[in-house]
């Protein structure tokens, strides 16, 4: 299997070890609106989250996959009490969930279906709760700064492409 790199930075900004080197682009949700990282916008940052979600649509097409499990769940932090704070801050601005039955009933080995997939990826990207995605022969997870990792085995190049095409990245990528 292959280990892709996806993300919204461009690789020629790397350094030899694979460092991004570019500090003025924005890396969490928490960057919106400061100066250092070109005054963000909302829409901007929500455009490039629908971005990774769309090229995880894809990514799931072409593998046939129509469900993803949860595994290494971390939401145990994340009460009702912080939903709440973060409904009233803005941060989940555009998200659809409801904490009892979409939230707090997250579990490992819980099967998320293709229509669920997008709303977990919105909170994970928002440093809500956090997860590792899997199927057989696929995982997907989140690092710091906005980065996207997906396992699989070798993704077609108009996959690639096609991702590429939204602005983002694929780098096949070693741990």
């Amino acid at each position: 299997m292959i280990n892709y790199r996806i993300t919204k930075f461009d690789p020629r900004k790397r350094n030899k070890q694979g460092h991004f080197l570019d500090n003025s682009e924005w890396t969490a949700i928490s960057d919106i609106g400061k100066s250092a990282y070109k005054y963000v916008t909302y829409e901007e940052y929500e455009k490039v989250e629908t971005t990774y979600i769309d090229a995880v649509r894809l990514i799931l097409r072409e593998k046939n996959l129509n469900s993803l499990e949860v595994d290494g769940l971390e939401a145990s932090y994340y009460t009702k009490e912080a939903f709440e704070e973060d409904t009233l801050s803005g941060r989940l601005r555009n998200i659809e969930v409801d904490y009892h039955d979409e939230i707090a009933t997250l579990k490992n080995g819980t099967t998320l279906s293709l229509a669920e997939i997008p709303t977990i990826m919105r909170l994970i990207l928002r440093e809500c709760i956090w997860m590792k995605l899997l199927q057989a022969d696929f995982s997907l997870t989140f690092g710091y700064d906005y980065y996207m990792y997906v396992k699989c085995y070798n993704l077609k190049g108009a996959t690639i492409k096609a991702i590429e095409k939204m602005n983002l990245f694929v780098e096949p990528y070693s741990k």
